[in-house]
C-alpha cells in the first residue's frame, strides 16, 4: 500500500491506493485537453444563435472551473491530483484562486516555488518548454497575466451567479439589453429618442432572478428578489474560451511531467501571436450588467427568522390535520 499525504487550501488529507503514482497517470491520461475547443466549434457553427450562445457561456465557465481545478492540483498535489479535485468544492476552489490572485498568502505547495502566485506558477509549468530562451520567458509571463485576467472573470459574483442559473434548471432568460441616457426637458417626461445616447448594447447575454436579503442580519429569513443582467460579446468568450483550453493542455502536460513522463513527448500551446493574449478584452459591450428593479418599501415588520417561519410552517401543517 502507499499513501500521499496533499492539502486542498489548508486543509490536510490522506489518499492510500495500491499505487499512488500508477492511479495519478490514469487519471492524467484520461484529460482531453481539446474538449473544450471542439465544444467551441460546434457552438460557433451552430444554426440556433441564442441557444448557441448561451452552450458557449457555459462552456467557458466549465472550462474556467477546470482550469483553476488542475492549476490547484498541480501546486498542491501534482502527485494525486485526482484526490485534491476530488476534495475541492466550488467555495474551496474559488477561496484558492483568490488566494494565488492576492500574492500575500500562505498557501503550501508541493512545488520548488517561493511564493504561490500566477508568475511562479506559470514558470514552473514551462519550465520544460523551450528552455532559456526569449519565447519562454514571453510565454511564462504571457501565461501569469491571462490567468490572474481569468481569476478575475472566474472570481465575478455575477458570472458565478449566471453559471448556476444556466445549470440549475435554466433559470436565465437569453439575450443582452441596451442601456441609453439622456436628459430630460421636464421632470419625469423621457426625452426624444434622438437625443438619447447608447453607453451599452450586445445582442447576446443574460438575465437570471437573483434573492436578496431584505436585511443585513445574519438571521434574517425574508428576502426580495431582483432582476440581474449581464452583456457579453461572443467573440471574447469565443477566444476566452480557445485560451482557456490552450491553459489546460499546458497544465496537463506539466502535471504530467511532474510525474515522471518524458518532457519531449508532451505538448504545449500557445498563440501564434503575443498579441493574441489580450484580443479577447478587445471585444467590448460597454456596460457589462445592470440590476435596476422596482423599489419596495420594507419596514421592520417584514422581518423574519427561523423560529418564527417555523412556527407558521408547523401551524400550517396542524390545520390540515385538523381538517
Amino acid at each position: 500500500m502507499q499513501n500521499s499525504v496533499f492539502v486542498v487550501n489548508k486543509e490536510p488529507y490522506c489518499i492510500w491506493e495500491m499505487n499512488v503514482g500508477e492511479r495519478n497517470r490514469e487519471f492524467l491520461n484520461g484529460i482531453d485537453p481539446d474538449y473544450f475547443s471542439y465544444v467551441a466549434d460546434i457552438h460557433l457553427n451552430a444554426d440556433d444563435e441564442k441557444r448557441a450562445a448561451i452552450a458557449l457561456r457555459s462552456d467557458f465557465h466549465h472550462a474556467l472551473e477546470t482550469l483553476f481545478s488542475l492549476i490547484g492540483s498541480y501546486v498542491q498535489a501534482p502527485d494525486c491530483a485526482y484526490a485534491w479535485i476530488a476534495k475541492c468544492s466550488n467555495n474551496q476552489l474559488r477561496k484558492f484562486v483568490a488566494d494565488v490572485s492576492c500574492h500575500r498568502n500562505s498557501l503550501f505547495t508541493k512545488l520548488n516555488i517561493d511564493n504561490v502566485a500566477w508568475s511562479e506558477i506559470s514558470r514552473s509549468v514551462f519550465s520544460g518548454y523551450l528552455p532559456n530562451t526569449e519565447k519562454n520567458g514571453r510565454t511564462v509571463s504571457l501565461f501569469a497575466e491571462l490567468w490572474g485576467k481569468l481569476a478575475d472573470e472566474f472570481l465575478n459574483d455575477a458570472h458565478i451567479d449566471e453559471y448556476n442559473s444556466i445549470k440549475h434548471g435554466f433559470r436565465v432568460r437569453s439575450g443582452g439589453f441596451s442601456l441609453t441616457i439622456g436628459l430630460e426637458h421636464k421632470y419625469g417626461v423621457s426625452p426624444p429618442q434622438d437625443e438619447m445616447k447608447c453607453i451599452g448594447h450586445s445582442e447576446h447575454g443574460t438575465t437570471i432572478i437573483k434573492l436578496e436579503k431584505i436585511s443585513s442580519n445574519k438571521d434574517e429569513r425574508s428576502y426580495r428578489s431582483k432582476r440581474h443582467s449581464l452583456n457579453w460579446s461572443v467573440k471574447k468568450t469565443a477566444l476566452l474560451l480557445q485560451l482557456v483550453s490552450m491553459s489546460i493542455n499546458n497544465i496537463t502536460s506539466a502535471l504530467k511531467i511532474s510525474n515522471g513522463v518524458e518532457a519531449s513527448t508532451c505538448k504545449f500551446t500557445r498563440p501564434l501571436e503575443d498579441g493574441d493574449f489580450a484580443a479577447p478584452w478587445g471585444y467590448s459591450t460597454g456596460v457589462t450588467s445592470i440590476d435596476m428593479d422596482y423599489i419596495l418599501p420594507f419596514d421592520n415588520s417584514m422581518n423574519t427568522n427561523k423560529e418564527q417561519l417555523q412556527k407558521q410552517v408547523d401551524n400550517y401543517v396542524q390545520s390540515k390535520v385538523n381538517k
